[in-house]
């Protein structure tokens, strides 16, 4: 009762299934003690006017699957508002939230200015979200409490998920400068998230869930691989780390972010054991906008499409 955000964990889900829901909240307006509770107004949907939210759980077989990716949006919710203009989000199964949608973490109300409003607005009431954190979402006096808005598995930014006969793997690349660089100020401790996240593939990649689906995709902020084309720094520790596990599973595509162009590396490029295609994202002074991806899965048919906040299509290819 003295919080201002809330999250409700919801059990007992059917896989495949339509939900609806309705939020109420009831205002306390005083507990001097625990005997002594000040109830207020109730405000909420007017039940009788505006229809109830509603949801549709991930399926757990079928072969049918789409998403849509957005990245690096940094605080422009004008960019994302028109890169979602076209899009008819009751024909997704959720949206991936691929890092720095924020420049930095500085307050819960900034996130709702930088992209969460603009959300609510266009589809996170009744579409499901997967978030993989960015090296920027780490930043900031607010950072800690980013997984308060976004209550994943444990409380981790990473995870795997099926959504039919389709495999989701979220990683989380932490920061792209090593831990001791002076402006993190011995705050981080990124070094360890990976650590971590080698032995959570080491255990999923052998894992049933994985291995009895079709199709596979890895989405992750910072690149794996390509670093002589995306960035030009030499600190990539992932890429040590995660890439022999990886090179093992055989997944369709890596879905990548963070240089904030749109680009290609073909499978083997740049030692890649898929094709990567990174999502760009509004630049600091040049002509690109931003972009947005939609992943499409029917039948043993995947697609692609990549398009910019204009409509124009930048790729458009089976995987």
């Amino acid at each position: 009762a003295g919080r201002t955000l809330h999250a409700v964990r919801v059990r007992g889900l059917q896989p495949g299934t339509d939900y609806r829901y309705r939020i109420f909240s009831q205002e306390v307006q005083s507990w001097p003690d625990v005997n002594n509770v000040t109830y207020g107004k109730t405000v909420g949907a007017d039940a009788s006017r505006r229809r109830a939210y509603g949801f549709r759980t991930f399926p757990a077989a079928g072969s049918g699957c789409s998403f849509l990716v957005l990245n690096d949006i940094h605080g422009k919710a004008d960019v994302l508002t028109r890169l979602c203009k076209r899009v008819d989000f009751s024909e997704l199964g959720f949206v991936a939230f691929n890092g720095d949608m924020s420049s930095s973490v500085e307050s819960g109300e900034q996130l709702f200015k930088d992209y969460l409003d603009a959300s609510a607005a266009l589809f996170a009431a009744g579409t499901p979200i997967l978030f993989t954190r960015g090296n920027h979402e780490t930043r900031g006096v607010f950072a800690d409490s980013l997984g308060d808005y976004f209550p994943g598995r444990d409380g981790r930014f990473y995870g795997i998920y099926r959504y039919g006969d389709v495999c989701i793997l979220l990683l989380d690349c932490g920061e792209d400068k090593p831990d001791d660089f002076w402006v993190y100020y011995g705050l981080n401790d990124f070094t360890k998230l990976r650590l971590d996240q080698k032995a959570f593939l080491e255990k999923e990649l052998k894992s049933k869930e994985f291995k009895k689906a079709r199709r596979h995709i890895l989405i992750n902020h910072i690149p794996i691989w390509g670093d002589k084309d995306v960035y030009t720094d030499n600190y990539h520790p992932w890429t040590a780390l995660w890439s022999p596990l990886l090179e093992k599973a055989k997944f369709d595509v890596n879905l990548t972010a963070h240089a904030h162009f749109f680009y290609v590396i073909e499978k083997g490029k740049q030692g890649n054991p898929m094709p990567c295609i990174g999502g760009g994202g509004p630049s600091m002074g040049g002509k690109e906008v931003g972009t947005a991806m939609g992943l499409q899965k029917n039948g043993d048919k995947l697609r692609l499409r990549v398009f910019g906040a204009d409509g124009r299509t930048l790729l458009d290819r089976d995987l």
